[in-house]
């Protein structure tokens, strides 16, 4: 059951990333765009070392994979640690235009299952704002894999009074986003503080999810996060081979 409840965190995690640290989804502070989305190319993406508390480290990509009149198309992902029992996680969502686009439509997939529909509510009503004024800190030069940026430095709190700060930079696609942390106490679920920090940017991002999506189905993605009953799921090691019987 825990990876259940660490795969669902993901999810939310993948709507916005400190909306998995809240006890409800949507209740933690929205993720920062630091840049108008309608002016970022498509293709361009992000790569961050992504670590959740006291959880095996994983890997992250958000990426802005097309832009339709409906709005522009994000995929975030997340593979390694917890999620290598099951496949990667991805999240395709399209956010509406504006400076705080809405999710207008959201479907995940893990592994090779099928994707599904996600409902609103997993959503939250206002996943994605930009940065508020009122907590800038100041400006500062943030090293990472990915080169040495300038960033502006942001605090925020979440509802349960969890410290969150991050960096941005508008040169880092699609959201600007640098280094995040959450130094959360209030979620039992994922002990300690949680990191983002890009380690890799680029230009070349295409759809990962291409299939029709299929309609929420609460079952069958409980199945697919214990790692049983898709395509996807891990499958067991084989029985060892028996001993040769001794020589007569």
């Amino acid at each position: 059951m825990l990876r259940v409840r660490v795969a669902i965190g993901l999810s939310l995690c993948l709507l916005g990333p400190t909306v998995a640290y809240a006890q409800q989804p949507g209740q933690g502070p929205p993720m920062p765009i630091a840049v108008d989305l309608a002016k970022v190319p498509p293709g361009s993406w992000a790569e961050y070392a992504m670590t959740m508390g006291q959880l095996p480290p994983m890997k992250m990509r958000m990426a802005l994979v097309a832009r339709t009149a409906a709005g522009s198309v994000i995929e975030s992902s997340v593979d390694g640690g917890m999620m290598a029992m099951v496949g990667k996680m991805i999240v395709q969502m399209t956010l509406s235009s504006g400076a705080e686009g809405s999710v207008k439509k959201a479907v995940m997939q893990i592994g090779v299952n099928d994707p599904m529909e996600l409902p609103a509510a997993m959503t939250g009503s206002k996943p994605f704002t930009k940065p508020n004024s009122k907590g800038l800190v100041g400006s500062e030069t943030i090293k990472t894999a990915a080169g040495s940026f300038k960033t502006k430095h942001y605090r925020d709190k979440t509802p349960q009074g969890d410290k969150v700060e991050y960096w941005v930079n508008e040169g880092v696609p699609p959201f600007g986003l640098v280094k995040l942390e959450v130094d959360q106490k209030s979620n039992p679920q994922i002990k300690g503080k949680s990191k983002w920090e890009v380690t890799a940017i680029g230009s070349d991002a295409k759809p990962s999810i291409t299939k029709a999506a299929k309609p929420f189905d609460q079952a069958a993605l409980m199945k697919q996060m214990m790692g049983a009953g898709g395509a996807g799921a891990a499958k067991p090691a084989p029985p060892p081979a028996a001993a040769p019987a001794p020589k007569k």
